[in-house]
């Protein structure tokens, strides 16, 4: 899954479910629900470590002189810095909105 898949998918969601149908719901379709999320955070994190890895290959490579390709290998590490760079920016805005809920008064 590329950058721009993955904040397409963050953005505007998979698939918008039908609201009504959820109050009826059973647990298992909850528990599926909870699955998919964690199966999407799963693969972008998976998605992210990759390109770390790839770039980091590409970078030894160049160094080692197995790489003669200076643009490619500088493309994956604007993209793995980029990606890093977004999972960042998602983390910080998660815990943002973890310290807002946390500090509501009922």
């Amino acid at each position: 899954m590329n950058v721009d898949a993955l904040l397409s998918n963050l953005v505007n969601g998979p698939v918008q479910p039908d609201l009504t149908s959820g109050l009826n719901a059973s647990k298992d379709e909850a528990a599926g629900s909870l699955s998919s999320f964690s199966g999407m955070l799963e693969n972008a994190m998976t998605s992210l470590n990759d390109q770390q890895v790839a770039a980091d290959q590409g970078v030894q490579g160049l160094i080692t002189g197995d790489t003669d390709n200076l643009h490619n290998v500088m493309i994956q590490t604007s993209e793995a810095q980029l990606s890093l760079e977004m999972a960042l920016q998602l983390r910080n805005k998660g815990l943002e909105a973890y310290n807002e809920i946390k500090n509501m008064q009922f």
